[in-house]
């Protein structure tokens, strides 16, 4: 969870007498920059209401994975990290075919209460928009992209 000058995680990514796995040292790493994604940028691409939220999460979700794959400090996940997207690409596409799919953005007049906002932290939100994050950037180009952002910012 990203909170003002700081970021906490759940005991799970703690290694206790332990060697860290590749696969829990990438899950972590992923967190990580999540985190801090929604702490440098969060301002910036958070919704003004509730539909929006699958921007701010999978701009934060797909940040984390494009950095990593650019760091040459970290080289040893370049390999990896794009299958880990694949994972979070994987369940939107699972969270797409229930019943309680829905859009990527959802009308403003559609979330009306706390249970709905919920409802929308889910695999569409993260992995569905991620991906699709994923292929603007492949289509448009990484340069494109990149310049884009900073009009943006």
């Amino acid at each position: 969870m990203e909170n003002v000058g700081a970021v906490t995680y759940s005991e799970g990514y703690l290694c206790r007498g332990e060697t860290p796995t590749l696969d829990k040292m990438l899950r972590f790493s992923t967190t990580n920059l999540h985190e801090l994604a929604h702490m440098w940028f969060g301002n910036l691409v958070t919704m003004k209401w509730w539909n929006d939220l699958w921007l701010n999460e999978s701009f934060a979700e797909y940040m984390s994975h494009l950095s990593m794959s650019k760091s040459p400090k970290i080289s040893h996940f370049h390999s990896t990290v794009w299958v880990s997207f694949l994972r979070e690409k994987f369940a939107g596409i699972s969270a797409d075919v229930l019943s309680s799919t829905h859009p990527i953005c959802i009308q403003t007049e559609q979330v009306a209460s706390t249970d709905q906002v919920m409802a929308l932290f889910d695999g569409i939100a993260y992995g569905k928009g991620s991906a699709w994050l994923n292929q603007l950037f492949n289509l448009l180009g990484y340069e494109t992209m990149s310049k884009g952002l900073q009009v943006y910012f």
